[in-house]
């Protein structure tokens, strides 16, 4: 059996290096101290100031106690705190673990005693939900006694909670920094759903994460004169490598979006001169009909590359008509990012109807249940070798369940090659809903629709929708002599479950039984094919 390859391996290629990623923001502050790095709802922040902010959170996160390994949670939409505090982490060897706002309890409660953070970090309110109270109620269930919680709000005040450092606060100047740590060890826990019921947090190192970043430089021709725009939450992947981590390693500008706004995007796309983006295909649709419908001036994104969901060939062709150089990519979490893409110059058709190819250092293959790949063109499961590719899961066993000892990944996904080299994903073997970019497990939901005492079975499917690319479609059994009303109460129940709102079902069909194999496994290829001509009478 062969060796699995390592940072070794990678190095002698030139796909990872040494450097720390807990250095690289006070590198390009060095580098370009007074030339405008992150733009945010008005805010400007030039490479130092940035980094004189990152060394004050630094400084204050050692004086409370928080040394390198431990875990630094952040819940927060996209802002400036959320960037300043993963690179305070990293410059004192601790680990950032960012998690989207989108998660409420339900899923939050694992993500925490999954990961023992020893720093809490979170706005007081979102909405109507307040995030530092859920987290004080999830900490206390769980026994988890975290050295510091910040609250970003400036203007909110939660008991036990301090204010986040601003970047106008003094710094502690006496306070000794520990070395940020080693460029193979972890440095970011990202959490994604997978088959099981709760998320899975993938570790993934500094020399991955600058080495996805330098790959696309490679291969995309980035340069400092692009202008990025972060349209995804930086407690992504992509919104973290794509927004923040690749402009800074360029010298580059970044706009951050808030949250997503089509139309304040396409005004700030052409104020900024924006170039470059990569998201979910929903915000390339959104830009793209807004196009077509007249906004904008004449500047558009030179590049988009889609992402994280399925991006139709149809999409990247309207987005070619209205002056945007579109592709799909292909990648995840557990990649660090992108692991197959197109040249901007590439063809059309190529890059509408393909997901692109591996770069040089990343391999994909194709192959069948005994894990020996197939003939070129053949479909078959995909699996991934790369220098961008977790270091392991949190889970040991989610880890022995998809890393072999070889150094393949295997993502769970089914595709093809060509015999050029083109990877086109075709489908999933894992059975999850993938809506607009954000995965969710099919089981956690199916878990919390049985918790109805009305609900006697539940088989959850993503249903196609124009938006999301999928949504989530319940198919449930009631409880014998339940009839059914309507979704209203099962919907309260979830929300008082907290479960996320993305992952409320918006299709509903009841059936008197689930479609079975022999064995008792439901057929959920029969659950769409019924979906797709409504053989069973619908809900709600």
């Amino acid at each position: 059996m062969a060796e699995r390859l390592g940072f070794d391996h990678y190095e002698r290629y030139g796909l990872v290096t040494r450097e720390r990623l807990g250095y690289s923001l006070s590198t390009a502050a060095r580098r370009n101290p007074d030339r405008e790095f992150l733009l945010f709802s008005g805010r400007r922040f030039s490479y130092s100031a940035l980094d004189r902010w990152s060394h004050g959170v630094a400084a204050d996160l050692v004086a409370r106690g928080v040394r390198p390994g431990d875990r630094v949670l952040v819940q927060a939409p996209n802002r400036p705190e959320v960037a300043v505090l993963q690179f305070a982490a990293w410059r004192i060897g601790a680990v950032a673990v960012p998690v989207i706002p989108v998660y409420r309890q339900h899923e939050m409660r694992h993500i925490v005693r999954d990961s023992r953070p020893a720093v809490l970090a979170a706005p007081a309110r979102l909405g109507a939900r307040r995030l530092c109270l859920e987290l004080d109620e999830i900490a206390t269930e769980i026994s988890c006694n975290p050295l510091a919680r910040y609250n970003l709000d400036s203007d909110g005040v939660e008991a036990g909670w301090s204010a986040f450092p601003s970047a106008e606060s003094p710094h502690e100047e006496d306070v000794a920094l520990p070395e940020p740590a080693a460029a193979d060890e972890c440095h970011l826990i990202l959490y994604t759903s997978g088959t099981t019921a709760a998320p899975k947090g993938a570790e993934l190192t500094g020399a991955g994460i600058l080495s996805n970043c330098t790959t696309m430089i490679r291969t995309v021709g980035l340069s400092e004169r692009d202008v990025f725009v972060a349209g995804s939450p930086i407690a992504h992947v992509a919104g973290m490598a794509m927004g923040v981590l690749l402009p800074l390693v360029l010298g580059a500008r970044t706009v951050m979006l808030p949250a997503w706004d089509a139309d304040l995007a396409v005004e700030l796309i052409e104020q900024k001169r924006a170039t470059f983006m990569s998201s979910a295909p929903i915000f390339l649709a959104d830009l793209v009909d807004r196009y077509e419908k007249g906004a904008g001036s004449n500047h558009r994104l030179s590049i988009y590359m889609a992402g994280g969901a399925a991006a139709s060939p149809d999409l990247i062709r309207r987005a070619d008509a209205v002056g945007i150089r579109a592709s799909r990519i292909y990648g995840m979490t557990e990649t660090s990012g992108v692991c197959a893409m197109a040249r901007p110059d590439d063809p059309l058709e190529r890059r509408a109807t393909t997901d692109g190819r591996p770069p040089f250092g990343t391999e994909i293959q194709i192959v069948d249940e005994l894990r020996t790949p197939v003939p070129v063109g053949e479909t078959g499961e995909v699996r991934v070798r790369s220098p961008q590719l977790l270091l392991r899961y949190t889970d040991p066993d989610a880890t022995a369940l998809q890393l072999d000892v070889d150094g393949w990944f295997y993502p769970g996904d089914v595709g093809l090659m060509d015999e050029d080299g083109w990877f086109r994903m075709v489908g999933r073997t894992k059975d999850i809903i993938n809506r607009g970019g954000e995965k969710f497990s099919a089981q956690d939901i199916e878990h919390a629709l049985t918790s109805h005492p009305d609900i006697a079975e539940a088989a959850v499917i993503g249903a196609p929708d124009e938006r999301f690319g999928e949504v989530v479609a319940a198919f449930v059994r009631l409880a014998p002599g339940v009839e059914w009303t309507g979704p209203d109460s099962v919907l309260a129940h979830l929300d008082q479950q907290r479960l996320a709102k993305a992952k409320m079902p918006v299709v509903w069909r009841v059936v008197d039984e689930l479609p079975r194999t022999s064995t008792g496994k439901i057929q959920k290829h029969r659950l769409s094919a019924m979906l797709r001509t409504d053989t069973v009478r619908a809900a709600g």
